[in-house]
């Protein structure tokens, strides 16, 4: 998972500039009905600790028009926190 791991971060990032992205996972899971996602957890570092909603709306979506070869079998659920928050975080 980790070059789907950089692929994401590099992806997220420059749609999410200025924000730095400090990291990056993904999880393969099923949602709540059993269909295939792969959650994404994105660490963050912003002005005021706030992502740019403009920014943020539609991530999963694009991801699949840019990155549709790597991403078609899973839905791609975003999660965004900044690091503070990733240390009290479970999985």
């Amino acid at each position: 998972m980790q070059d789907i791991d950089n692929t994401l971060k590099a992806f997220v990032q420059e749609r999410l500039a200025p924000a730095k992205i400090v990291e990056v996972n993904s999880i393969e899971a099923e949602d709540a009905d059993g269909g295939p996602i792969l959650r994404i957890r994105v660490i963050y570092e912003a002005e005021n600790n706030r992502l740019d909603p403009e920014k943020v709306v539609g991530l999963s979506r694009l991801l699949h028009k840019v990155h549709g070869n790597l991403f078609t079998d899973r839905y791609p659920l975003f999660s965004f926190m900044i690091p503070e928050e990733a240390e009290f975080a479970t999985t």
